[in-house]
């Protein structure tokens, strides 16, 4: 009886172990300007990824930073600045949701092609 209640109590433990997020995380190298993306695991107060974009220009050159990563707070936003640049915040809440931007792109052009090629071979 007694192995019982301890393998029910351990069971319990690790059932009810806490559960970390995992997000990418990368900064872009104003050297390379790149962005070598890195998995890690979230402290377990963090409940979100996040992609920050910073684009700017300057004269005829164009600047883009991009940083991901856990996130205590994020807030959704768009904002146009007055000089023409642009910043980004993107936020979610599931393992390795903040992927490169071409996910997104990739997956809308997915669920397209099936009425592509039903309007290509009609």
């Amino acid at each position: 009886m007694m192995d019982l209640q301890v393998s029910v109590v351990l069971l319990f433990i690790f059932l009810t172990g806490g559960y970390s997020l995992k997000c990418y995380s990368c900064t872009t190298s104003l050297l390379t300007g790149s962005c070598e993306l890195k998995v890690e695991t979230c402290p377990d107060e963090i409940t979100k990824c996040a992609t920050n974009a910073l684009k700017e220009s300057i004269e005829s050159a164009k600047l883009s930073i991009i940083s991901k990563g856990c996130a205590p707070e994020c807030e959704p936003q768009t904002v146009h600045q007055k000089n023409g640049g642009l910043r980004i915040n993107r936020c979610c809440d599931t393992d390795l949701c903040n992927a490169a931007d071409g996910v997104y792109k990739g997956s809308f052009l997915l669920l397209l092609s099936p009425l592509l090629f039903y309007f290509l071979f009609q």
